[in-house]
């Protein structure tokens, strides 16, 4: 199991236990659902199917596809494990008062996340064409992403502006997927390129300090 599976069955180990009885036992199966689409994913099947579920849980495929037919709670509940488990990289103080070398900290913990759990990215986009929730949640994600870099950047390089928009791009998932996947660059050049590519923007204003 990758890093990203371990810190998701890190977060799932941390879960409240739930009472005995039929709505726990309904619970448990809903856990090993999710347990086991977390795991799948984890090892390269983006979207797996109610079939693989059930033969990985050893749960009936009737009970998959109750399950699945509230699909959008499963994904809100996968999502919040992707939250616990890295939130606390993204949320944990920077070590610098600096703005720049904030900007570089933040690039450095997005590409850390993304080399962790790419897959679960990738499980998103291709989910949020058939389901409404999922892009929603995407939505907020992109937010919460500009919202991350504003609180680092100077005024006049906020995501509202041009410069903000393109070091928005920069630091974005699909950018760091194209060197890392398409590029098939390291994960250290990886880093490296989208801090250029960042350092680059940033050097073009020089007023800003």
């Amino acid at each position: 199991m990758n890093s990203a599976a371990q810190a998701i069955r890190r977060a799932m180990e941390a879960a409240e236990p739930v009472a005995d009885g039929r709505r726990a036992r309904s619970v448990v199966s809903r856990s090993r659902i999710i347990k086991a689409i977390v795991e799948l994913v984890a090892e390269g099947d983006p979207d797996p199917s109610a079939t693989t579920v059930a033969d990985r849980t050893g749960i009936s495929l009737r009970t998959v596809f109750r399950h699945f037919e509230e699909k959008d709670a499963i994904l809100n509940a996968i999502d919040d494990l992707l939250v616990a488990a890295y939130q606390p990289l993204l949320a944990a103080p920077f070590r610098s008062d600096n703005w720049k070398d904030q900007l570089t900290e933040l690039i450095e913990r997005r590409c850390a996340i993304n080399e962790a759990a790419a897959i679960f990215r990738i499980s998103a986009v291709m989910q949020r064409y058939r389901s409404h929730f999922v892009a929603t949640k995407y939505r907020h994600l992109y937010a919460a992403e500009k919202r991350m870099l504003d609180a680092v950047l100077p005024i006049e390089l906020q995501t509202s502006t041009k410069a903000g928009r393109e070091i928005l791009i920069a630091c974005s998932f699909d950018s760091w997927r194209l060197l890392r996947q398409d590029e098939e660059l390291s994960a250290e050049q990886t880093i490296a390129a989208i801090k250029q590519l960042v350092g680059d923007i940033v050097e073009r204003l020089a007023p800003v300090t």
